[in-house]
């Protein structure tokens, strides 16, 4: 059997009827999980009814020493085969999903893929798919569409199968079986109409006219410092006066570096959550302000009216 090797992943590959299969923690592991094992079950147990037995199942392995590569006690564990493994990593969403989807679609292709149970066939339609086979491709192209906005899956969905059967000018389940594999390939490649794609390269290169000093934010906004000690460099700027700027140096940067090509949404969306932080801290403080206020007048009224009480009780 072959080794197979993805970027700095060996897989400790598992021989069933001549056919490599995975353990799904490294599997996790070359997906980029941070905790592998957890990560894999989560996502075999959300979509078990589009495996079939021919891509997953549990046997007893023996526990392998990262350091030193010793079998240790027996357990149970979850593999994959690698059209299991592929299916994986279609419903994955790490950045290195898609580069192993290709790894082991090359890997696929490199291998003949023999029947599950070499003692029976599976059924087949003459000079068809098998069933698994027919299942694996109808649960490649679910994965594929199930992410897109939902008033495109019917057009995506038809674009998967019109562009196997333009392929192999048949319908999906009379395709040869021996060219199963160039089916999934056509079908996982296929650019999709409102899918997220690769993020482009930057499209400025060098340095940028970045210039956002904090004399220019006081100018924009000078109601909102007008508190400010101008011989200090520290700021006594409230949420509410944050909140009042009608200029935003940190917006405008975020904004600039967008157009040139720059993915910025996880900082733009981390200030826009501490806008409304603020926000609601301001209208947080300003209520509580409100009530002390009003439990201050009261206690005040009250004082007046005790000490009236007095005066009088005084008097007689």
């Amino acid at each position: 059997m072959q080794s197979l090797t993805f970027h700095d992943t060996q897989f400790d590959i598992v021989d069933r009827n001549g056919q490599p299969w995975l353990r799904g923690y490294q599997i996790g592991t070359t997906l980029g999980y941070s905790n592998p094992g957890k990560k894999i079950h989560e996502l075999y147990t959300r979509h078990a009814d589009e495996f079939s037995e021919s891509m997953t199942a549990l046997v007893k392995l023996p526990d392998l020493n990262p350091q030193t590569g010793d079998a240790g006690q027996l357990r149970e564990v979850r593999i994959f085969s690698l059209r299991g493994a592929h299916l994986l990593a279609m419903f994955a969403r790490t950045k290195v999903a898609k580069e192993f989807r290709r790894w082991v679609l090359d890997v696929l292709e490199g291998i003949a893929i023999a029947p599950a149970n070499p003692k029976r066939k599976p059924k087949a339609l003459p000079n068809g798919l098998t069933s698994d086979q027919q299942g694996a491709l109808r649960a490649l192209v679910k994965a594929r569409i199930e992410d897109l906005p939902e008033t495109a899956r019917g057009r995506a969905a038809r674009v998967c199968w019109s562009a196997l059967k333009a392929k192999f000018g048949c319908g999906y389940k009379e395709i040869a079986p021996e060219q199963f594999t160039e089916a999934v390939s056509l079908v996982a490649r296929i650019v999709l109409e409102g899918e997220l794609l690769e993020p482009e390269a930057p499209k400025v290169l060098g340095r940028l006219p970045i210039d956002f000093p904090i004399e220019d934010w006081k100018a924009r906004n000078p109601h909102q410092f007008q508190h400010d000690d101008a011989r200090s460099n520290i700021l006594t700027m409230t949420c509410g006066d944050v909140l009042l700027c009608e200029y935003s140096p940190a917006e405008a940067l975020l904004g600039q570096l967008a157009e040139a090509g720059y993915r910025v949404e996880g900082p733009l969306y981390e200030l826009r959550s501490l806008r409304s932080l603020a926000k609601r801290l301001d209208l947080t403080m300003r209520l509580m302000a409100g009530n002390l206020r009003q439990a201050l007048d009261g206690f005040e009224s009250d004082r007046r009216t005790l000490q009236r009480f007095e005066g009088a009780k005084a008097q007689r």
